[in-house]
């Protein structure tokens, strides 16, 4: 007879149970017990001035380039060379420098010096004469001039003047013909062309009155200013003129036509006052009315004055009234306005 199959065990089964019951609960609680995981960090770097930011890194950016506009031509403007401030040519100067520098030796100095000691050191000291003929010592220019001779408008030169000029001093002080000779102070000579018969544009009644001071015997002089042969350099002259008689053509306010015509009258005779060129011996150039022009406008503008010729606008329409000259229009109407609006 066959042996009957032993009965299940169902204590190891109950054991089994029981064991996975408790894992199951014992994981769950770990997971809640269990701290949360801190999300990875993800690196810093500087964009952008330097300013930290978070998230992944963004390559710097370099500085802003300002976007180049597109240049415009700009036309060269030829102005009258009185438009600015007024610089006199017949101011004098120094020898022109030459191209070569000297040698500087720092253990001369040459301002302190005796004139017998000067010479000694000839490479960085020269011998200078004052208008009273007291010789000094000074030091050579940084570079050294090279000329032979000085030249016309020269001034202090440790050289003779060139052929035909002679070292002057003296200047005007003051009215009525004052003159200043210069002596006792630190004033210099002038290369002047003094004795040919014509006042130059660096002479004057003091520095040489063989050719510029006026008599009696002779009320009117010849005068040459910087354009001796009555052409302007390139630039020199206001743009549009090659005469006086021109400048109330050309521009357009009393300002404008008073400097053409100044710049004209320095140009061709050294002087810049109308009074001035009464004194001048041909004045075939400026004609009886660019004279009167230049007087009326060499007048202040007085609105309240303008029938009295003592004023600009007063003299402007006497100007008018005797010559008819409709040119003079547009003065006539820009100084009554302008004296209106003050």
């Amino acid at each position: 007879m066959a042996q009957a199959a032993p009965p299940p065990r169902r204590g190891v089964t109950k054991n089994l149970l029981v064991v996975a019951l408790c894992l199951l609960v014992g994981g769950a609680v770990a997971s809640v017990l269990r701290e949360p995981s801190v999300p990875r960090t993800l690196p810093r770097e500087a964009v952008d001035a330097g300013v930290l930011t978070g998230g992944p890194a963004v390559p710097t950016q370099g500085p802003k380039v300002p976007k180049e506009e597109p240049k415009v031509p700009i036309r060269e403007v030829r102005t009258a060379r009185l438009d600015g401030p007024f610089v006199d040519p017949r101011v004098p100067r120094r020898m022109p420098p030459g191209r070569t520098a000297r040698p500087k030796n720092a253990a001369v100095w040459c301002e302190g010096l005796s004139v017998e000691r000067c010479g000694s050191h000839r490479e960085d000291c020269e011998v200078g004469a004052y208008c009273d003929g007291v010789r000094f010592c000074r030091s050579r220019p940084e570079f050294p001039s090279a000329e032979a001779c000085a030249a016309e408008g020269i001034l202090g030169a440790n050289v003779a003047c060139c052929s035909g000029l002679v070292a002057r001093c003296g200047v005007p002080a003051g009215g009525r013909g004052a003159c200043n000779p210069q002596k006792g102070d630190e004033s210099e000579p002038v290369c002047i062309r003094c004795g040919d018969g014509v006042c130059g544009p660096f002479e004057q009644a003091c520095n040489c009155p063989e050719d510029c001071a006026t008599s009696e015997a002779r009320p009117k002089l010849r005068f040459q200013g910087p354009w001796p042969q009555g052409v302007a350099p390139d630039g020199a002259a206001p743009e549009g003129t090659t005469a006086p008689g021109q400048c109330l053509d050309t521009q357009a306010s009393p300002e404008g036509v008073l400097r053409c015509l100044e710049s004209w009258s320095e140009g061709l005779f050294g002087l810049r006052r109308s009074a001035e060129l009464q004194r001048v011996e041909d004045l075939e150039s400026f004609t009886p009315f660019d004279l009167d022009l230049m007087r009326c406008l060499e007048r202040g503008s007085s609105y309240a004055a303008r029938r009295s010729e003592t004023s600009r606008e007063g003299c402007l329409e006497a100007l008018y009234q005797r010559t008819q000259d409709s040119r003079l229009d547009k003065l006539r109407w820009f100084s009554s306005s302008y004296g209106r609006s003050r």
